[in-house]
């Protein structure tokens, strides 16, 4: 692979600035992520693709769980090199190590499979719009290896409760990607996993747990809605065992590592373990919602 001087020279200049600015951010103890720009068909406009790619950052940072969701000179650089062909396999494995000398843990990868876009008009023919529907996949990527960490298909647009429509074909295809925004939590609880442990039980009711203390808090972005899957962890005959035995719901925030949580599931056996004092872990998860569950079955 062939770069001008030039090139060579701002790219250099770049990533010494951007890995010290990196460093410090790597002290909050979150991962950075760069959002790739994502990958379409040639029927897809460029606008429509960016408008989704927005979206996903936003949902991303929204979760509070990462560091440098856009890295926009970074990916210029990269748009750049592909725009005047230069791309191969050893190309891909040489960009995976600039965006790691630039800071990424992660790489998030969008693929566009298809943003359509449809006429509509109403059976007596006085209301006339457009209505989207969009199917994509996002990957998270870890750039010193390549390895697919988490990879989940999404499609918005075609059940009742995620219609999208506009007055014009740029419209709807805005509008419904709107919908990435939270749909990509999923995908965040899925790649970036959220472990602590259970504290103290701080309330109970007879032989149940009612609320306890966990070890996470702001500082890994636990939210007003978060929700956590309690595990007992054990040792069996040399092997490790990991059982589901609750389920928590957060009900305030009151530090950096420091959560109070209600117990939704599963309060008998959480207070048994602790008394057991057993290994406990808290994992959180993406709830899924009736009106996701609506949609599965649409």
């Amino acid at each position: 692979m062939r770069f001008s001087f030039l090139r060579v020279a701002f790219l250099m200049l770049f990533i010494c600035g951007a890995m010290s600015v990196s460093a410090q951010k790597q002290t909050e103890g979150k991962s950075s992520v760069f959002i790739d720009y994502f990958a379409h068909p040639s029927n897809v406009k460029d606008s429509w693709a960016e408008a989704l790619r927005s979206k996903v950052i936003e949902g991303i940072q929204e979760t509070n769980r990462v560091l440098d969701v856009d890295a926009e000179d970074a990916l210029r650089v990269e748009k750049a090199r592909r725009q005047n062909g230069e791309l191969s396999a050893a190309g891909d494995a040489s960009r995976l190590a600039v965006m790691t000398q630039l800071g990424a843990n992660y790489l998030l990868q969008g693929t566009i499979t298809s943003l359509s876009v449809d006429h509509k008009r109403s059976d007596d023919g006085k209301s006339e719009w457009y209505a989207a529907v969009v199917n994509y996949t996002l990957k998270v990527v870890d750039p010193k290896n390549g390895t697919t960490i988490a990879s989940k298909t999404f499609k918005h647009g075609e059940s009742i409760t995620e219609m999208a429509t506009g007055d014009t074909p740029d419209a709807a295809a805005v509008d419904v990607a709107k919908f990435a925004r939270k749909a990509v939590r999923a995908l965040v609880d899925e790649a970036f996993k959220l472990n602590g442990t259970i504290l103290e039980i701080s309330a109970t009711k007879g032989d149940e747990a009612k609320q306890v203390y966990i070890s996470l808090g702001s500082a890994h972005g636990v939210g007003s809605k978060a929700r956590f899957k309690v595990y007992e962890l054990r040792t069996v005959a040399g092997r490790n065992s990991r059982k589901e035995i609750g389920e928590l719901k957060v009900s305030a925030v009151e530090g950096e590592d420091l959560t109070l949580c209600d117990v939704v599931k599963g309060g008998k056996e959480i207070k048994a373990a602790m008394d057991a004092q057993q290994k406990i872990e808290v994992e959180v998860f993406h709830k899924v919602s009736l009106l996701d569950k609506a949609k599965k079955v649409i």
